[in-house]
């Protein structure tokens, strides 16, 4: 009965103003000359025609949504006016029409965004490729089928007459690429480019990002701070914090190389560059089998193509440095992909690198309880980074592809440092380099359509190298921080039904690290060499149902130790259920490991700017870390809305107060412990055609427990027990601006019990602190903007430029804070970091 009700309403409808909507068609035809007015704006062209030419032409105006081309094609089909190009230029002119008639189309996406560089084939292997607006032409007449494909979409077979039969340019549109283990969730995330697949993961593709608050350029490791429940406490990309967990206890790789460094800038920048036409992939939970060495999450960084694809090249600069990239296509088998970035920061000072500078190299501001004093130290400082890439991948027939990448990361710091005293000027310097060199070769088979194998070698170079002459105690001291780390993997894959997939593989690891420190006055030296080799083997098992209502995985991965003859095992489950359309329920839960960490030695290691150094576990005071974490999460997807809720708890065991920077009475404590996380993620977000605005939320509660250590139970030093984002996001066409704004709750510091300085043991002059972590800094607030613009300059020249300003209220938020004694005064001094400033920065990017 409800299904008849419907179709007499539609019916009557259709009946009382179908024929007002298509008379409305002609009443709403518009004068020529107004279109190509709008035309002309909209597309950044100039059109020449006289006005006996375009005159008594009224037609209905083409869709915006239009390629330039199919709008000048869907204009002289109904006026048999002719136009021709010149650069920017368009001259329209009355002439003699003998087949005139085009046979083009354009390619979208299903939200209607062109697809460029999308592969036509017609013909005897003949090949096009799209333009940046999806547009293309075919020579007359096609009497073959017409295939359109690019990667990451679904391919689609026209027959000739689908497209010479159409009066104007047809529009093709490619679905999203349908893979039982891609299956996408939520395509648009945040903003475009960021993805929700359904094994729980995030997909972040930087040649499709679109753009966030305060970001000008897809820096990925900036972006991923964007989701529910990933976080920086300090504001940088070496600081990460995923659900409550320290940096070091996620694993970034590249290519299968495992990355000891992530930031340019001490954190700022990430030390990848955006160029590389590469996909993250981010797991929070549930990760595969194949990632170890991590409590938290794993960030797979790959810029692997399957296909060899076309050259591309483009040149950019913001301002802290320049950046290149090239892909060059040497055969239809072989291709070489190069990067390379550099700061020009020791050459020009824009107001970005001030910013930047500042934030980093800040000179402390001393805080008496009572009053504020200034240190009286005078720096000056040349600081460089750069990083490459090289990339080989050569294709051996349909079925054997071989990877070729090297990797390459610098930071370089001189810190000049001078004082004047009552008698002199004191100058010292001091210097800190950071070098990461990594190189990876792999060999993939795809024996079937069902059966595909790899095997993969890697070997990564890891140096921070500083030396901090110290002006107060004219004391030198040297130090280092080495790792060593390589391995190969060997996968397999193998569907041997629709719904069941079998996975399989093995990897050995073998890591070294070396600490070393050396004072000259009084005379110490220490050098400190680890090794560790370990083992695992990988089994997994994906199932899909044929409705796809249903997906899990459940995976295992058995790691053995050689050095400490340590066997153990550590599962993990997912399963996704999709009842309709409309929602998605899913479980995720995993135990992990990792046996490399970091600790703070000493505050001042490293400058103080780099405090962290890398050590092994040893079994006894240093234990291999174990985290066991759940979740259970709901999402919905309707009419531009999505909403989803996840609930989590995770407990990390053998955590090390040393890998807590602690900077209160357990700085120099060393204990064993864990700490646990419970908490919940929140996001909502709607599209409104070409706006689209996101709010999320977080909070979770983070707690420590260590042995012999009073209270038993207090809060992390990385609990954000509370986090709001939100952003109002505007793209049209190639205008992108974002508005968004970071609220979170202040980081747990330990005050003193009393503002005097008192004696502890031996008489000695000290702090005498409250409980661990018992009170909060201020609240954090930030609100940042961006905004970009994009134009072809020819057919396959494109030209970007953009602008952000981060902290645009120029908020002084304090983003860490601790207490030292002053014994000259004889008082208790606060100290306060805090976060950077009001900072803009601009770019520009040719690509051809």
């Amino acid at each position: 009965m409800r299904l008849n009700i419907r179709h007499f309403l539609l019916c009557s409808c259709l009946f009382f103003f179908g024929a007002n909507v298509f008379g409305q068609v002609e009443k709403n035809s518009v004068e020529l000359k107004k279109i190509l007015e709008a035309i002309a704006l909209q597309h950044n062209v100039k059109f020449n025609y006289t006005e006996e030419d375009i005159f008594g032409h009224s037609i209905f105006p083409p869709p915006a949504t239009l390629p330039l081309k199919a709008k000048l094609i869907y204009i002289s089909n109904r006026t048999n006016l002719l136009y021709k190009e010149t650069g920017n230029y368009i001259i329209i002119y009355k002439g003699t029409k003998t087949d005139t008639k085009r046979i083009c189309a354009f390619v979208t996406d299903e939200f209607g965004q062109p697809i460029d560089n999308a592969v036509i084939q017609y013909g005897y292997g003949k090949k096009i490729v799209t333009g940046s607006d999806g547009y293309f032409e075919l020579p007359k007449p096609i009497t073959e089928n017409i295939t359109v494909g690019q990667i990451g979409f679904q391919q689609q077979t026209l027959q000739p007459k689908d497209v010479s039969d159409n009066d104007d340019c047809r529009q093709i549109i490619l679905g999203l690429e349908i893979n039982e283990l891609e299956e996408v969730i939520a395509e648009r995330y945040l903003t475009s480019g960021i993805s929700k697949k359904k094994d729980g993961s995030f997909n972040i593709r930087p040649d499709k990002f679109g753009i966030l608050p305060g970001l000008i350029e897809p820096d990925v490791l900036q972006a991923m701070q964007q989701l529910p429940g990933i976080n920086s406490i300090d504001e940088t990309v070496s600081n990460i914090n995923v659900r409550g967990g320290t940096h070091d206890q996620n694993l970034f790789t590249w290519n299968g190389i495992r990355l000891f460094q992530t930031g340019h800038f001490f954190g700022l920048i990430s030390a990848l560059s955006p160029n590389l036409a590469h996909q993250i992939k981010i797991s929070k939970n549930g990760t595969s089998a194949f990632y170890g060495e991590s409590v938290s999450s794993a960030v797979d960084i790959s810029s692997r193509p399957t296909d060899i694809g076309n050259n591309a090249t483009s040149l950019g600069a913001n301002m802290i440095g320049i950046d290149f990239y090239t892909k060059v296509k040497s055969n239809d088998n072989t291709n070489f992909e190069i990067s390379a970035r550099r700061s020009f920061t020791d050459v020009l000072d824009f107001p970005t690198y001030s910013k930047y500078s500042k934030r980093i190299f800040q000179n402390t501001i001393v805080t008496q309880l009572d009053n504020s004093i200034d240190v009286n130290y005078k720096s000056d400082k040349e600081f460089f980074f750069y990083d490459f890439t090289g990339q080989y991948h050569h294709k051996i027939g349909e079925k054997d592809d071989i990877y070729v990448d090297v990797l390459g990361i610098t930071n370089q710091l001189d810190f000049a440092q001078g004082t004047i005293t009552a008698t002199n000027v004191v100058t010292e310097v001091s210097n800190l380099n950071q070098l990461t060199l990594g190189a990876t070769a792999a060999w993939r088979r795809k024996w079937s359509d069902n059966h595909s194998s790899e095997l993969g070698m890697y070997g990564s170079y890891y140096d921070v190298d500083g030396k901090n002459a110290s002006i107060e105690f004219n004391q030198v001291t040297e130090q280092e921080n080495v790792i060593l780390d390589a391995g190969f993997r060997i996968s397999d894959s193998y569907r041997f039904s629709p719904a069941f997939n079998l996975k399989s593989g093995y990897q050995y690891n073998e890591i070294g690290i070396k600490n070393s420190d050396k004072v000259n006055e009084p005379q110490y030296s220490r050098s400190v060499k680890e090794v560790l080799r370990t083992h695992a083997l990988i089994g997994e098992m994906e199932f899909d149902t044929e409705d796809r209502k249903v997906y899990a995985r459940a995976g295992f991965r058995g790691n053995y130790i050689e050095q400490f003859a340590m066997l153990y095992a550590e599962p993990r489950l997912q399963v996704c259920y999709t009842p309709n359309v409309l929602w998605q329920i899913e479980f995720l839960a995993e135990q992990k490991s990792q046996t490399a960490s970091q600790v703070v030695e000493l505050q001042g290691d490293f400058l103080g700017i780099e405090k962290r150094r890398w050590i092994l576990a040893d079994d006894k005071d240093i234990p291999v870390q174990r985290s066991r974490q759940a979740s259970v999460g709901v999402t919905f997807k309707d009419k531009g809305w999505l909403v989803s809720l996840e609930n989590f708890y995770k407990r990390v065991n053998g955590i090390t107060t040393l890998g807590q920077a602690f900077q209160d009475q357990l700085e120099l404590v060393q204990a064993s412990g864990s700490y646990t996380v419970v908490g919940t993620e929140f996001l909502v977000q709607k599209q409104f055609n070409n706006f689209y605005a996101w709010l999320s939320y977080t909070w979770n509660e983070n707690n420590y427990r260590f042995g012999d250590i009073d209270p038993g139970r207090f809060p992390s030093s990385f609990e954000i027990q509370h986090t709001v984002n939100s952003a109002a996001i505007y793209e049209w066409h190639r205008v992108k601006i974002a508005l968004g704004s970071k609220w979170y709750t202040g980081k747990p510091v330990t005050p003193p019990l009393s503002k005097t300085v008192a004696n502890i043991a031996d008489n000695t002059p000290g702090i005498i602190y409250n409980y661990p972590n018992s009170d909060n800094i201020a609240n954090f607030f930030q609100v940042n903007f961006s905004a970009s613009y994009a134009f072809n300059i020819t057919e396959k020249t494109k030209f970007q430029f953009g602008v952000s300003v981060m902290n645009i209220f120029n908020r002084k938020n304090i983003i860490n804070q601790y207490y030292r004694l002053n014994n000259e005064q004889d008082a208790i001094e606060q100290v306060n970091t805090f976060s950077i400033e009001r900072t803009p920065n601009a770019f520009i990017k040719l690509t051809f």
